[in-house]
């Protein structure tokens, strides 16, 4: 994953990068156990998983974003682009500018603070 900085016109320091979803080359646990020097022997028996294999894309994507988007992140503002343009880590500042324009506005995601007894007024 590419990751650029740019500053806009009127002087607003963006980070794009690039996002793809479900995409992993490898399966992290096969061959050994790294905390084991013996090696560990693959299952041969029947399939014992139920239900689709959790290592596919998010359903709730739209097809739009099946592929991948760009994501462009400012202070105050977070957007995406889709389909990634080819070679956009080479684009000159000015022509991310333009896809910055371009791309849609999306809600941040902000976590949810937990609420202690002392803020609740007790304890």
């Amino acid at each position: 994953m590419a990751i650029r900085s740019f500053r806009t016109a009127d002087g607003v320091h963006w980070q794009v990068w690039n996002v793809v979803p479900g995409r992993r080359d490898t399966e992290r646990r096969v061959g050994y156990d790294r905390r084991n020097p013996e090696p560990v022997f693959r299952y041969t028996g029947p399939e014992r998983r139920r239900g689709a294999d959790r290592r596919q894309p998010p359903q709730f994507l739209s097809p739009q974003l099946a592929s991948g988007w760009l994501a462009f992140e400012c202070p105050t503002e977070k957007r995406r682009l889709a389909p990634i343009p080819q070679h956009w880590e080479q684009l000159p500042d000015g022509e991310l500018e333009q896809l910055c324009m371009a791309a849609r506005p999306v809600a941040r995601v902000t976590p949810v603070a937990e609420v202690t007894d002392d803020e609740q007024g007790g304890g």
